[in-house]
Parts: structure tokens; C-alpha cells; sequence
């Protein structure tokens, strides 16, 4: 019996598999970097909403492809960012969808009038 064709045969069964189980990882990993690259983007976002530029915070989200939900009730505003991320693992498409959008929010306390020490 040829082993060396036996182990071919085998090797080209689990290829594809193998293949699959990569691509996925590659995405997963691809999900995982734009979801820490989305929350350091969250706290420029934050800065820039504080200070009141309306203008740089719209230059910003447009330049990063980034969508900004805004609400603010009795003084405390929670931002939430999303971001689009394109899935192309066969597979993972499938159960994740094409695009799968990652989100991040931050909720803080807007202070009116100053009153920082009392």
C-alpha cells in the first residue's frame, strides 16, 4: 500500500477546511481590531463633542466612515458609534452577515453651568 498517496488523498480532503477555518480567524481577527480602533475613536469623538466642534466631530466621522448616535436626557448624554465591517469568509458570511456592524457608547454626565467643584 502507497502511504505517501494515502497521505495526499487526506491532506486534500482537509485543505479546503483548513482553508475555511483561516479566513474566519483572519475576519474574527479583522472584527476584533476595528472594535478596539472604534472605542479609541469613541474618546476623540467624546473630546470633540465636550468642547462643542461641530465641525472637526463631523470632519472626523466622515474622514473614519464612522455613524454617531447622540441622546441626551436630564443632563446625561450617551454616545454610540458604529462602524460597518465587511465579512468575506465564506462561511462566517453566512451566519454573521456580509456587513457586520460593531458598535461602542459611552454615557457621561454634561455638567451645565459650571458647577465643576460643588
Amino acid at each position: 500500500m502507497n502511504k505517501k498517496g494515502q497521505a495526499l488523498v487526506e491532506f486534500i480532503l482537509i485543505l479546503p477546511v483548513l482553508l475555511l477555518i483561516l479566513m474566519a480567524m483572519i475576519d474574527i481577527g479583522n472584527i476584533f481590531l476595528k472594535k478596539y480602533e472604534l472605542e479609541n475613536s469613541l474618546e476623540t469623538v467624546t473630546e470633540l463633542y465636550k468642547n462643542n466642534d461641530i465641525n472637526n466631530l463631523k470632519d472626523f466621522l466622515e474622514k473614519e466612515n464612522l455613524s454617531l448616535d447622540e441622546k441626551t436626557l436630564n443632563g446625561i448624554t450617551n454616545l454610540t458609534l458604529k462602524q460597518t465591517v465587511q465579512i468575506n469568509a465564506p462561511l462566517l458570511n453566512n451566519v454573521l452577515g456580509k456587513n457586520y456592524e460593531i458598535t461602542t457608547s459611552k454615557t457621561f454626565y454634561e455638567n451645565p453651568g459650571g458647577l465643576e467643584g460643588e
